[in-house]
């Protein structure tokens, strides 16, 4: 069995033989880490009253960024394979690769690393699986989207009496309607977190 997945080497795609029963990327020639394109590191974001903003700036800045590059693209074209024509499955199959394939991490404390898409994508590559946080899996999430056509949105929220932001997540718009795309808890497309205090959305 093959398996044709997006190479950043030469801007080609390349076939390789998959010799597990978990669909994998694995690159024939793989760069070290040290040498692939490194996370956006940006010191004093965060999400509370003044900050969220600033943030999502930061985040849709990255991800209108992303959605230019083919690498990106060609990851959301492969994953989408095979997907019918109806564009809750096409976003749903997005989903699922992304929850399957990562791993939610807290960020260091007191910094904010905004992760680029490719460098999620190049671990992907390589076999690894992406730690990332919820801003991480929001830009990767919703940068894949956009890439295919799909009108995309930031949204940030509080669970607190003071309201003050504390979690990030995409929203992706359907038929009219803006379905709700978290990846942390992994409770499947359209579930988002009951008994938020506040919302703030930013379309992208």
């Amino acid at each position: 069995m093959q398996s044709f997945y997006p190479s950043q080497d030469e801007g080609k795609s390349t076939l390789e033989d998959t010799r597990t029963n978990r669909k994998t990327y694995l690159s024939p020639v793989t760069r070290p880490i040290s040498r692939q394109l490194h996370p956006v590191k940006i010191k004093g974001l965060g999400f509370g009253e003044a900050i969220a903003p600033s943030t999502m700036r930061s985040m849709q800045k990255i991800i209108n960024a992303s959605v230019r590059s083919f690498y990106v693209r060609r990851w959301a074209e492969k994953i989408t394979e095979g997907a019918d024509l109806d564009d809750f499955t096409r976003v749903k199959s997005v989903y699922d690769f992304l929850a399957e394939r990562t791993r939610y991490l807290k960020d260091p404390r007191g910094l904010e690393l905004l992760k680029t898409p490719v460098v999620s994508l190049q671990l992907l590559e390589i076999g690894e699986t992406p730690a990332l946080d919820c801003d991480d899996l929001t830009i990767l999430s919703l940068s894949l989207l956009k890439s295919i056509g799909y009108p995309v949105a930031l949204r940030v929220a509080s669970y607190t009496p003071e309201k003050t932001f504390t979690h990030v997540y995409g929203l992706v718009k359907i038929k009219g309607g803006w379905i709700p795309i978290d990846l942390v808890k992994k409770y499947g497309l359209g579930w988002e977190a009951p008994g938020a205090t506040r919302l703030y959305d930013m379309e992208v």
